[in-house]
């Protein structure tokens, strides 16, 4: 070596050490960015200290470096540790004790970070550090208690950033069994130090012992009342042990303390959603936003928020703000679509549901597409977007509900046979999905095939006895087309009991209650579900029960009123023509 220019020992010194550990995490699944917040930067990228390099030190140095590069771990750490051996270097030792440590050779890495103090060295945090993970691996209580000291100690106090730092360390490299028994060591040694309090409390309350870590975050509270964390982990015993209300209060706690704090806020938001304490959410989501106001998650949240407190037309401002600030999030296009096609803007919603291009809500966005382009008028090319689908995702559950979409757009074109055939199809793989018994039940019906329509409801009923959408088709069917009126009165009251105030289902039991002769009972309940529902076809049936018990102006006022709703006009127009003639 000494033959050697000082040029080309420096040439050599940096084509050693530039190779950074970036290269050895090629062969890994693990980031530099995970590695950086586990292990440190100065661990990672330690360089040599002493440039005094003999050959056969300089070979076992680029040897195992270059063997880490080609991912062989083994032959990199046995290179590095002959050339540790041989060295004095503490930059050397480090880098062969973070090689070692990194391989999965704790002990091998324990043994090097031993000859840094077997040399006098001063301990410094890059040989705490890894001394710490060794340990941690191998589970060695008292050796793991006393390096970490040496990381959270100084002066007799506790460094609460160094607290935060083993938090993550210890769940990412030991069981939570273990990070308890280290948690309660150092609670032993230093008592009545807030952070290691905090520490322990965390550590019991993830292993499910929340009487133990409540009794701690009490007392943490009392040791620190102005330690905010001490309520979020108060928050989280409380809600694993059931007391949601007690967990929220807790975090309001925390929130008042720290008003500006966004993530105690967001965490706060969350849990109200969780208890959907709508209303309570909302604000909190409200204050995030002059916070963060082009924040994507928190315009959202106040859009979905807004939907589930009925304000369809602020949760419409909210999501379109989010869309305007460039986020192209799939759920706000799908959303946007739901509520731009329950106010009838088809077209604007169509725009939208074409947006969602992947995700949970990409086929649901896309059936309604389909079916929204077929109330257009569009049947075949509705039909079209329908078939492809189904060719995109051929697993049952989804091709259930493409054929369930299909049949829904033919039936709505009134070409009930071929939904009646495409249901047959259908049900040929998937013999008792109830869906699809349901539909072609009410297909059959279209047909006059009342026998087909009975035996699927039946089987319906079979596997889910308290359906009641399908109690309330059969017992409506039985009503309006048979003279079975008291078993269909059975069926219906059976729905009316499991959704009392349901339209469908009080306009069906009114029915009955007609076709019985029974015309008082008859008009209160279609009155009742005229109330709930302002339905072309509910006021075609109030209208008859009226007209017939006398009561021809009021008959004529509700019919002309249903020539304006929605619903099925065509029961309306015929049930007019019957009586008006």
């Amino acid at each position: 070596m000494n033959r050697l220019s000082q040029g080309l020992r420096r040439t050599l010194s940096l084509v050693i050490f530039s190779i950074s550990v970036t290269s050895l995490v090629a062969c890994s699944s693990m980031s530099t960015q995970q590695k950086e917040v586990i292990y440190g930067d100065d661990i990672a990228n330690q360089p040599p200290r002493n440039h005094q390099f003999n050959e056969e030190l300089l070979f076992n140095l680029l040897a195992g470096e270059f063997a880490g590069v080609r991912g062989q771990m083994d032959e990199s750490i046995s290179y590095y540790s002959a050339a540790a051996e041989m060295s004095n270097d503490p930059g050397v030792i480090v880098r062969a004790a973070y090689i070692a440590l990194y391989s999965g050779n704790d002990q091998q890495a324990i043994d090097l970070t031993d000859r840094w103090l077997s040399l006098n060295l001063p301990e410094e945090h890059t040989v705490s550090r890894i001394r710490v993970l060794a340990f941690l691996h191998l589970q060695q209580l008292d050796p793991a208690v006393e390096s970490i000291e040496k990381l959270l100690i100084t002066d007799g106090k506790v460094n609460e950033h160094a607290v935060a730092s083993l938090t993550h360390i210890f769940s990412k490299e030991t069981t939570p069994e273990f990070s308890l028994q280290v948690a309660e060591r150092l609670n032993q040694k230093y008592p009545q130090q807030p952070f290691l309090v905090l520490l322990l409390a965390k550590f019991e309350a993830n292993l499910g012992r929340y009487e133990q870590a409540l009794l701690h975050t009490n007392q943490l509270i009392q040791l620190d009342s102005e330690l905010v964390d001490a309520y979020l982990v108060k928050a989280q015993i409380l809600a694993g042990q059931g007391h949601q209300q007690q967990a929220m209060d807790a975090i309001a706690m925390a929130v008042s303390k720290r008003p500006a704090d966004t993530r105690l806020r967001l965490q706060y938001g969350r849990m109200l959603v969780q208890m959907k304490a709508f209303d309570k959410a909302k604000q909190q989501f409200l204050t995030l936003k002059k916070y963060m106001p082009n924040d994507e998650n928190v315009l959202l949240s106040l859009g979905l928020l807004s939907i589930e407190t009925g304000d369809q037309n602020q949760a419409k401002i909210y999501l379109q703000e989010l869309l305007d600030k460039g986020h192209h999030n799939q759920q706000a296009h799908y959303y946007l679509g739901r509520i731009q096609q329950n106010q009838g803007e088809d077209m604007a919603a169509i725009a939208n549901y074409e947006r969602v291009v992947a995700g949970e809500y990409w086929l649901d966005a896309r059936i309604r597409s389909a079916i929204l382009l077929a109330r257009s008028g569009q049947i075949d090319a509705a039909l079209s977007r329908l078939e492809s689908l189904s060719k995109r995702d051929n697993t049952e559950k989804n091709q259930i509900k493409v054929y369930l979409a299909r049949g829904e757009v033919l039936r709505e074109a009134s070409r009930n046979q071929e939904a009646y055939s495409l249901y047959n199809a259908a049900l040929a793989n998937s013999p008792e999905n109830t869906d699809l018994l349901y539909a072609r039940a009410l297909t059959a019906e279209k047909l006059n095939m009342l026998d087909v329509t009975e035996s699927d409801l039946k089987m319906v009923l079979m596997h889910e006895p308290e359906n009641a959408s399908a109690l309330n088709a059969l017992g409506y069917t039985l009503a309006d087309r048979t003279e079975r009126l008291n078993e269909a009165r059975e069926y219906i009251l059976k729905a009316a009991e499991l959704l009392p105030d349901d339209p469908a289902i009080l306009d069906s039991l009114g029915w009955v209650y007609y076709r019985l002769g029974q015309y008082q009972d008859a008009i209160k309940w279609l009155s009742k579900a005229f109330e709930k529902l302002q339905d072309a076809e509910i006021a075609a049936h109030l209208g008859e029960v009226l007209w017939v018990s006398g009561q021809t102006e009021k008959a004529l006022d509700i019919w002309q009123k249903g020539e304006k709703l929605d619903g099925n006009k065509a029961v309306l127009r015929d049930t007019i023509q019957r009586f008006k003639q």
